[in-house]
């Protein structure tokens, strides 16, 4: 069986919460411009919307942890897309125990540098930092299978 890769799902879940966001649509109305940019295999889009009702149906307390972890920083000020892969990617640390942490946060990282600004990477592991620190959480490595 071909194992699934989760980047296009995260990368799905940005697009379609970056567009939710800009153009004030709901998931049902953006997600077929979304799936006509960027196909993805059922597994993936499966996983992709995971995300996006978990951030939607968690966004008050997403915001909050993401306020407490950048202590200087306005949520306002924040790019739009380090702001939405922050979300996402606390999503997967809190909510979906199958993603081992340090997965959760390089990807955040590396989704981060390829889609945002030049110093976003170090500021969405910063964040995510802070946020496992808060809440008393070490980052592990994935266990061998």
């Amino acid at each position: 069986m071909m194992k699934i890769s989760y980047r296009p799902a995260r990368v799905f879940a940005m697009q379609l919460l970056y567009a939710m966001e800009i153009t004030g649509q709901t998931a049902g109305e953006a997600l077929p411009g979304i799936l006509e940019s960027q196909p993805l295999h059922a597994e993936q889009k499966k996983y992709g919307m995971k995300l996006v009702d978990l951030v939607q149906a968690h966004r008050e307390e997403l915001d909050e942890n993401i306020k407490a972890a950048a202590a200087h920083w306005e949520l306002d000020r924040m790019a739009s897309l380090d702001r939405i892969v922050l979300r996402i990617a606390m999503v997967e640390l809190s909510y979906i125990p199958e993603i081992p942490m340090k997965v959760a946060i390089t990807e955040a990282v590396q989704i981060a540098a390829k889609y945002s600004t030049d110093n976003s990477d170090s500021f969405v592991n910063g964040l995510l930092t802070g946020f496992m620190r808060n809440r008393g959480m070490v980052v592990t490595e994935p266990k061998e299978k």
